[in-house]
């Protein structure tokens, strides 16, 4: 992909951001700000040969972006496996609660902007979520986005956050860990990307 179009897509995204205000408090907002991503490392889920989405870590500025972009015609049952990972790994926790319960909004909302044309070329529903990880900030951004595929990977053309969560700073490092493990399986390939630990 040429330099020029990156910068142009980087543009789109950013534009997609400042237009949702309403959801994105301006105090976060610069976590959201994809312009500065690095990648550092990506897996596709649930494999390379049978993949609704991918997993990436990321540098943005001082964060720590785990991001995943999901891309499924059935995007309700790849909700419903997050759900059962997320509920055997925080029985009872309100931030788990929470977290599921934007989960199942986006899902609803992006399946009600489906085209109702059947012939339409790409059926797949586009979610992205991030775990957003930096010394002044602790969040979850959950959205819509668009893709080009023309070079045969996946590019986010425009992102839609639609809901943006605070919860504690363990759980997202947690379950920054957690996606990070059960992505690229035995964590040697996601090992040294993430920041150590905090006691």
């Amino acid at each position: 992909m040429s330099r020029a179009r990156r910068v142009l897509l980087v543009l789109f995204a950013c534009a997609a951001v400042a237009e949702a205000e309403g959801v994105v408090p301006a105090r976060l907002a610069p976590w959201l700000d994809a312009s500065t991503d690095q990648l550092g490392s990506r897996a596709y889920v649930p494999s390379p040969e049978r993949r609704v989405g991918e997993v990436r870590i990321l540098r943005r500025g001082d964060a720590t972006v785990v991001q995943t972009l999901l891309y499924s015609k059935v995007l309700s049952r790849v909700v419903g496996e997050i759900r059962k990972k997320e509920l055997a790994n925080w029985p009872g926790s309100p931030d788990a609660a929470a977290y599921l319960e934007a989960l199942a909004r986006v899902q609803k909302t992006i399946w009600s902007r489906l085209p109702t044309d059947r012939r339409a070329l790409d059926r797949r529903q586009k979610m992205w979520i991030e775990f957003v990880l930096s010394p002044g900030a602790a969040l979850i951004a959950i959205g819509a986005f668009e893709i080009d595929e023309s070079d045969g990977e996946v590019h986010v053309v425009s992102r839609e956050p639609l809901v943006v969560l605070e919860p504690s700073r363990a759980y997202v490092e947690r379950n920054q860990r957690l996606i990070a493990a059960d992505s690229f399986h035995d964590g040697d390939a996601a090992r040294g990307l993430l920041p150590e630990a905090r006691e």
